[in-house]
């Protein structure tokens, strides 16, 4: 009876088979299992109860062979038509009996758990597959030997190799790793191992190809129950870019069931050898005992209290309930999940408890796989710019979407549920042209089994407009549908960015016309063309005439806006084939097509810069602009863009140099000046690098005393292959690309430290007059800061030098000169003269404002002095003005007694010039200190 109500309370179908393989016995799982009582079954066989088609038998053979430890699953009918997924497993008989036992569970419940697992690893395997990287898992066994089970078929990708491929050396390195990364790669792999800490990885490998590639990534160490230590890992091709997703895997345990008998007071009376393998105990060690032991707290301290209970009220939510989820504990101390059945047996006026209780620790790290794999894929799905999808295309034709991610809801304005029950959404929001890709791609896709890339632009419900890009590759399922999963990443902003670089590539930021890249580009069609219609092209460079006051005096905002707006207007102009750029700064390129003639090119170039003729308004304000052009003419002048643009070039900077407004066409003669320009240019660098340049000095002697009371220092240029290079062949290159501020520096430096020495050998005690740019003058805080600078270095007395500065130079910002001149008398006790006076345009009321000590009266004046009374009445005023402003006047290029004569009589103060020497280096004039040498005082008339 004890054992009658053991197995008819077990939750499986037992039956007993003896030898023959007839039913000697069945418990009433088993009857309601087959429908027939063990009465009615006792003597049978199972194939003769059975229909022909069923896989009972041949399932109960292979269970058989398999033996117990090995049971064998099989698909069952029941009597209601209901399919039903029954586990085998045969005891073979022990000798004693002669029965062999036969145990068949329904595991359908499980089998359905197992599919959804299935289902949900191939949806997040086949998005894996689809992202960049290799997955992998690495297992150390507990004697240290290392193996990788598995890898993503990335690995192909990414090193040429199948996974199958990927071998281990007998370190357990593998073999793909470069041999210079072994040693660190291994060690980081064995102290992750040992702290069971994260391991980097990150090493070369050598593909198929023999191609280096780098490999980074991150893997985690777990360490197992059975002592091995699995690292699961990722590692992304970091050669071309690093996306880093992770494989996820699953481990399913099954137990097996046990059985225990227990009298009304919960002490154990009786367990199978399942028990003891579940529970760790044996069963001398569990008889006796009290139920609790197999129980963690807190119900092991409760079990005796609630059985009693039970026993009073007859009222208990584990028993005679059916299986229930409950937590058992092992011999070991660790507590795992099961399932226990309890029914309570009445015999013989006792009353006995069976329990079977089922392991269902595999069971429930499925359901916690599950539930981790779904929310993962959903982490996954949400965080990713773009849309995650099952897409599958029915074998009627018919495709849908299975699954979408959140992200449609950004994408494309639609709700999952939406795009789920309406699949043409999608399609809907495609542009046409977007549209018949899509559905071409789709269709070869499924075809030929081959991956979809996908590049596709939609139209969002708020009209918005974004990019997609994407790859899946399908896969076939029994049923013949074909599954496609797969992201869509939303690459709107690097589409948009793309776009942008490419324009910036070939447009100007600033105006957006074609900047020089485009010009040349589309200059070859244009010479094509011209030599089909014989025709010519003419490349005009345009420079805006001092624009750099405008930036200078308005901000470079505001320049800004005339450069747009001078583009706008230009832009206008043109005529169909015609092409305008913007080379630099104020400089633009006008390609003029469709020339036929002398008078179509002149046309042409008067129609672009007639564009100027009329002011160019912006918001901050009216500029009356003018343009100087240079043109260069196709075929003509060169036959590539780059020989025209040069030459167009050279021609504006003569036109330039001509005065505003003015144009030029190209001649050879402007090459050759440009090449002498640039080679002047290059060895002036040189020469600065190598302080090439020193002062000649020039004394400036009194015309009553004819005393030396000064001297004028000059730049002259040493080049060690050409000598002294005269200053007209070197000061206009050095002005025009803003060399001469570190030549005046030079000249200063030197000036200053020859002058000191002469001081301190008590040769001379006179002032040195340096000449200043007009750009130093503009920068005065770097020029004051210089002055000081070459004043403490060298130790002259401020006294001892002078600052020149032109008329022109002067009066070009008169205010600025006048707070500069103010300056460096009162603060450093320095004193400036105005150079070559009678050249500019000065005004008396600004002159008179000077803080000035001296005029120095332009040579070109003095030459002719004495032979054109113009020049004559020229100096005459220049001395009587200057004296009445109470200035010294000083005359330059006194060449002939006769000026000199002239000079005294007009009672000019100080002269300089040839008639007593010419300009003299450094120690040539301290040989004329030395000697005393005067200038002849004037004779008794």
């Amino acid at each position: 009876m004890l054992w009658r109500a053991i197995l008819d309370g077990a939750p499986d179908a037992i039956l007993a088979l003896d030898g023959n393989g007839r039913i000697a016995g069945m418990n009433a799982v088993a009857e309601a299992l087959f429908g027939r009582t063990m009465v009615q079954m006792r003597g049978q066989t199972l194939d003769s109860l059975l229909e022909k088609s069923s896989a009972l038998p041949a399932c109960l053979t292979a269970a058989r062979q398999a033996g117990p430890g090995m049971p064998q699953r099989c698909l069952h009918i029941g009597l209601d038509g209901t399919p039903v997924t029954l586990e085998v497993t045969v005891t073979p008989a022990d000798g004693v009996y002669n029965l062999d036992v036969v145990v068949l569970r329904d595991v359908s419940g499980r089998t359905e758990l197992e599919d959804a697992l299935i289902e949900t690893e191939e949806r997040l395997a086949g998005i894996i597959a689809n992202l960049p990287g290799i997955v992998f898992q690495r297992m150390q066994t507990p004697d240290g030997a290392l193996f990788y089970p598995f890898f993503t078929i990335g690995v192909r990708d990414i090193l040429g190799y199948s996974p199958e491929d990927m071998r281990v050396n007998a370190e357990g390195c593998l073999e793909v790793v470069h041999w210079a990364d072994r040693d660190e790669h291994m060690a980081a792999i064995r102290s992750s191992a040992a702290l069971l800490e994260p391991c980097v990885e990150e090493f070369r490998a050598i593909t198929r190809d023999g191609e280096v590639r780098w490999l980074r990534g991150t893997s985690r160490p777990q360490r197992l129950s059975g002592g091995e230590v699995l690292w699961d890992g990722v590692l992304l091709d970091v050669t071309d870019r690093k996306r880093i997703e992770q494989r996820l895997e699953m481990i399913m345990d099954n137990a097996a069931d046990g059985i225990i008998t227990a009298d009304e007071h919960g002490c154990i009376e009786n367990v199978n050898a399942a028990v003891e393998r579940l529970f760790g105990y044996s069963a001398s060690e569990l008889v006796g005992g009290s139920m609790g032991l197999l129980m963690p707290e807190p119900y092991r301290s409760t079990h005796a209290d609630y059985l009693s209970q039970y026993l009073e009220t007859g009222e208990s939510r584990i028993i005679g309930n059916g299986p229930v989820e409950f937590l058992g504990q092992r011999r070991d101390g660790s507590v795992f999940p099961m399932e226990l059945a309890t029914t309570e047996v009445r015999m013989e006026g006792r009353r006995l408890f069976v329990g079977i209780a089922r392991d269902v620790t595999g069971r429930k790290q499925t359901e916690a796989a599950l539930r981790e794999s779904q929310e993962r894929m959903h982490t996954i799905a949400t965080h990713l710019p773009g849309i995650v999808y099952q897409r599958v295309l029915k074998t009627n034709g018919q495709l849908i979407y299975s699954y979408v991610s959140e992200g449609c809801r950004q994408v494309l304005g639609v709700e999952p549920r939406e795009l789920l029950d309406d699949p043409t959404l999608f399609v809907q929001a495609l542009t046409p042209e977007a549209r018949d890709s899509y559905a071409d791609a789709l269709q070869r896709s499924a075809r030929f089994l081959e991956p979809l890339d996908e590049e596709l632009c939609v139209i969002a419900r708020n009209g918005e407009m974004r990019w997609l890009r994407g790859r899946s590759r399908p896969r076939q399922m029994e049923n013949g549908d074909l599954v496609w999963d797969g992201v869509l990443l939303d690459v709107t902003d690097r589409r948009e960015a793309e776009e942008r670089l490419s324009f910036l590539a070939y447009h100007d930021p600033l105006t957006g016309v074609a900047n020089r890249t485009r010009f040349i580009e589309l200059f070859e069609q244009a010479s094509r063309r011209a030599l089909d219609r014989r025709e010519r092209l003419a490349v005009l460079s345009l420079g805006i005439d001092r624009f750099t006051i405008i930036n200078t005096t308005m901000g470079h905002a505001v320049g800004d806006q005339v450069l747009i707006a001078v583009a706008q207007r230009l832009q206008k102009a043109l005529k169909s084939g015609d092409l305008l750029a913007r080379a630099s700064g104020d400089r633009f390129l006008v390609l003029l097509d469709g020339l036929a003639t002398k008078r179509d090119i002149n046309r042409a170039v008067d129609r672009i810069l007639s564009q100027f003729h009329v002011p160019v308004v912006i918001e901050a304000g009216e500029f009356d602009l003018s343009a100087c052009g240079g043109v260069a003419l196709y075929p003509n002048d060169g036959d590539d863009a780059s020989t025209l643009i040069r030459n167009a070039e050279a021609a504006l900077a003569d036109a330039k140099s001509q005065g505003p407004g003015t144009q030029q066409f190209y001649t050879r003669e402007m090459n050759d000046l440009a090449t002498r320009t640039l080679s002047v240019q290059n060895r002036l660098r040189r020469a600065l690098e190598h302080e090439e340049f020193v002062a000649f000095y020039q004394p400036q002697l009194d015309l009553q005393s004819g005393a030396i009371v000064g001297m004028e220092a000059l730049v002259r240029w040493m080049d060690p292959e050409k000598g002294i290079v005269p200053p007209g062949d070197f000061i206009p290159v050095a002005e025009e690309y803003g060399l001469i501020d570190a030549i005046c520096e030079q000249v200063l430096r030197d000036s200053c430290r020859h002058n000191r020495a002469w001081m301190e050998a008590g040769l001379a005690e006179v002032p040195v007059a340096v000449n200043i740019s007009g750009r130093q003058f503009q920068n005065s805080r770097q020029l004051i800061a210089t002055v000081q600078d070459v004043l403490a270095e060298t130790g002259l007395p401020p006294r001892l030098l002078e600052l020149e500065l032109t008329e022109s130079s002067a009066m070009s910002d008169a205010n600025t000169a006048i707070a500069v001149v103010q300056m460096l008398k009162e603060e450093m006790g320095i004193s400036c003269s105005i150079d070559d006076f009678g050249t500019g345009y000065s005004s008396l009321s600004v002159l008179k404002r000077f803080p000035i000590r001296k005029l120095k009266i332009d040579r070109s004046f003095v030459t002719d002095a004495i032979t054109d009374p113009n020049d004559a009445a020229i100096v005459k005023a220049i001395i009587a003005m200057a004296h009445a402003l109470k200035l010294k006047v000083v005359a330059e290029g006194v060449e002939v007694v006769e000026q000199l004569e002239f000079l005294r009589r007009l009672g000019c103060d100080q002269m300089q010039g040839y008639f007593f020497s010419r300009p003299l280096p450094a120690d040539a004039m301290e040989e004329l200190f030395r000697s005393g040498r005067r200038l002849p005082l004037a004779t008794a008339e």
